[in-house]
Protein backbone atom coordinates (compact mmCIF):
# COMPACT_ATOMS: atom_id res chain seq x y z
CA UNK A 1 0.00 0.00 0.00
CA UNK A 2 0.92 3.52 -0.80
CA UNK A 3 1.33 5.81 1.63
CA UNK A 4 0.05 9.71 0.02
CA UNK A 5 2.92 12.46 0.83
CA UNK A 6 2.18 15.85 0.22
CA UNK A 7 5.06 16.64 -1.46
CA UNK A 8 4.33 20.14 -1.93
CA UNK A 9 2.73 21.16 1.09
CA UNK A 10 5.88 19.57 2.99
CA UNK A 11 8.32 21.05 1.11
CA UNK A 12 6.50 24.57 1.32
CA UNK A 13 6.31 24.01 5.34
CA UNK A 14 10.28 22.72 5.47
CA UNK A 15 11.19 25.77 3.29
CA UNK A 16 9.40 28.09 5.34
CA UNK A 17 11.00 27.07 8.27
CA UNK A 18 14.23 26.49 7.23
CA UNK A 19 14.83 30.09 6.41
CA UNK A 20 13.26 31.53 8.68
CA UNK A 21 15.73 29.96 11.55
CA UNK A 22 18.55 31.08 8.83
CA UNK A 23 16.96 34.55 8.78
CA UNK A 24 17.10 35.19 12.82
CA UNK A 25 20.54 33.79 12.83
CA UNK A 26 21.59 36.25 9.89
CA UNK A 27 19.49 39.29 11.19
CA UNK A 28 21.18 38.19 15.00
CA UNK A 29 24.67 37.72 13.64
CA UNK A 30 25.51 40.09 11.01
CA UNK A 31 22.19 42.49 10.88
CA UNK A 32 20.83 41.46 7.17
CA UNK A 33 18.48 38.69 6.12
CA UNK A 34 19.19 35.11 3.68
CA UNK A 35 17.71 37.54 0.83
CA UNK A 36 20.81 39.95 1.36
CA UNK A 37 23.18 37.10 1.68
CA UNK A 38 22.15 35.27 -1.39
CA UNK A 39 22.85 38.62 -3.68
CA UNK A 40 26.73 38.51 -1.54
CA UNK A 41 26.84 35.00 -2.74
CA UNK A 42 25.81 35.91 -6.32
CA UNK A 43 28.56 38.61 -6.39
CA UNK A 44 30.90 36.48 -4.86
CA UNK A 45 30.53 33.49 -7.57
CA UNK A 46 31.06 36.83 -10.42
CA UNK A 47 31.43 40.09 -9.39
CA UNK A 48 30.49 43.31 -11.37
CA UNK A 49 27.04 41.81 -12.65
CA UNK A 50 24.18 44.25 -13.40
CA UNK A 51 21.88 44.77 -11.01
CA UNK A 52 19.18 42.97 -13.14
CA UNK A 53 20.99 39.99 -13.94
CA UNK A 54 21.59 39.80 -9.73
CA UNK A 55 17.77 39.70 -9.08
CA UNK A 56 17.25 37.15 -11.61
CA UNK A 57 20.27 34.91 -10.84
CA UNK A 58 19.31 35.31 -6.86
CA UNK A 59 15.86 34.97 -7.44
CA UNK A 60 14.68 38.64 -6.48
CA UNK A 61 12.56 40.80 -8.76
CA UNK A 62 13.58 43.82 -10.36
CA UNK A 63 12.04 46.01 -7.90
CA UNK A 64 12.41 44.35 -4.88
CA UNK A 65 16.35 44.33 -5.31
CA UNK A 66 17.47 48.39 -4.71
CA UNK A 67 16.00 48.08 -1.23
CA UNK A 68 18.33 44.97 -0.51
CA UNK A 69 21.43 46.66 -2.50
CA UNK A 70 20.71 49.71 -0.28
CA UNK A 71 20.85 47.98 3.12
CA UNK A 72 24.03 45.82 1.90
CA UNK A 73 25.77 49.52 0.08
CA UNK A 74 24.89 51.18 4.21
CA UNK A 75 27.01 48.01 5.66
CA UNK A 76 29.82 48.58 3.00
CA UNK A 77 29.06 44.80 1.46
CA UNK A 78 28.39 46.29 -2.10
CA UNK A 79 29.49 49.05 -4.11
CA UNK A 80 27.09 50.31 -7.33
CA UNK A 81 28.98 51.57 -10.20
CA UNK A 82 27.87 52.97 -12.99
CA UNK A 83 28.83 50.52 -16.44
CA UNK A 84 31.79 51.19 -18.51
CA UNK A 85 29.42 50.47 -21.29
CA UNK A 86 26.48 52.18 -21.04
CA UNK A 87 26.24 54.13 -18.34
CA UNK A 88 22.02 53.61 -17.44
CA UNK A 89 23.35 50.35 -16.43
CA UNK A 90 24.31 49.70 -12.58
CA UNK A 91 27.28 46.84 -11.75
CA UNK A 92 27.06 45.64 -8.37
CA UNK A 93 30.51 44.67 -6.91
CA UNK A 94 31.24 42.59 -3.00
CA UNK A 95 33.17 44.63 -0.84
CA UNK A 96 35.90 42.83 1.24
CA UNK A 97 33.16 42.99 4.05
CA UNK A 98 31.36 41.18 2.12
CA UNK A 99 33.39 38.24 1.21
CA UNK A 100 34.05 38.07 4.97
CA UNK A 101 30.89 37.75 6.07
CA UNK A 102 30.33 34.55 3.17
CA UNK A 103 33.42 33.04 4.41
CA UNK A 104 31.77 34.11 8.13
CA UNK A 105 28.11 32.36 6.71
CA UNK A 106 29.55 29.12 4.83
CA UNK A 107 30.89 28.12 8.14
CA UNK A 108 27.44 28.27 9.40
CA UNK A 109 25.75 27.00 6.54
CA UNK A 110 27.92 23.89 6.71
CA UNK A 111 27.08 23.49 10.76
CA UNK A 112 23.33 23.69 9.81
CA UNK A 113 23.56 21.05 7.46
CA UNK A 114 25.40 18.73 9.36
CA UNK A 115 22.57 19.69 12.22
CA UNK A 116 19.95 18.66 10.04
CA UNK A 117 21.21 15.69 8.39
CA UNK A 118 23.02 14.41 11.33
CA UNK A 119 19.84 11.61 11.99
CA UNK A 120 20.68 10.41 8.77
CA UNK A 121 23.50 7.58 7.46
CA UNK A 122 25.07 8.41 3.89
CA UNK A 123 22.51 5.91 2.26
CA UNK A 124 19.91 8.40 3.05
CA UNK A 125 21.42 11.39 2.55
CA UNK A 126 21.86 10.15 -0.77
CA UNK A 127 17.77 9.56 -0.99
CA UNK A 128 17.61 13.38 0.10
CA UNK A 129 20.28 14.47 -2.15
CA UNK A 130 18.90 12.77 -5.28
CA UNK A 131 14.85 13.52 -4.26
CA UNK A 132 15.78 17.33 -3.62
CA UNK A 133 17.75 17.38 -7.40
CA UNK A 134 14.86 15.34 -8.68
CA UNK A 135 12.34 18.06 -7.59
CA UNK A 136 14.67 20.84 -8.82
CA UNK A 137 14.78 19.17 -12.65
CA UNK A 138 11.53 18.01 -12.28
CA UNK A 139 9.76 21.51 -11.35
CA UNK A 140 11.96 23.16 -14.50
CA UNK A 141 9.46 20.98 -16.95
CA UNK A 142 6.14 21.76 -14.56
Amino acid sequence: MSTKIRVFHLLHIAHASLFRAADRVMRSQEGITTAHQVILFTLNAEDGLSASEVAKRAGHSNSRLPNLVDTLESREMVQRRTSDEDRRVHTLHITKSGRELIRRHTKRIQKMNEHILAPFDTSDRKVISDFLEHVRREAEKI
